[in-house]
């Protein structure tokens, strides 16, 4: 098993029923989405769903670790 991995995570501000929260992903684990009251929340909740999930498919994790070293940046740019 893999000791540490680093994820990109994809947050996206949404209201539901009136309320805000956020919906939280990661761009390597597409399957893996949770959401929280905060953005704080929210990560505490998909590392939560990640764990589970890497606990479930071991392999998985080994995998992305393997595939990070030629996985494309993400960045921002303003013009």
């Amino acid at each position: 098993m893999v000791d540490r991995i680093e994820l990109d995570i994809v947050i996206c501000p949404e209201v539901l029923d009136g309320k805000k929260i956020y919906s939280i992903s990661s761009v390597q684990v597409p399957g893996v989405v949770t959401q929280g009251e905060t953005v704080e929340k929210a990560k505490e909740q998909l590392r939560e769903a990640l764990e589970l999930y890497f606990e479930d498919a071991p392999e998985s994790a080994v995998a992305i670790v393997r595939d990070m070293e030629n996985a494309p940046m993400i960045s921002r740019m303003v013009l």
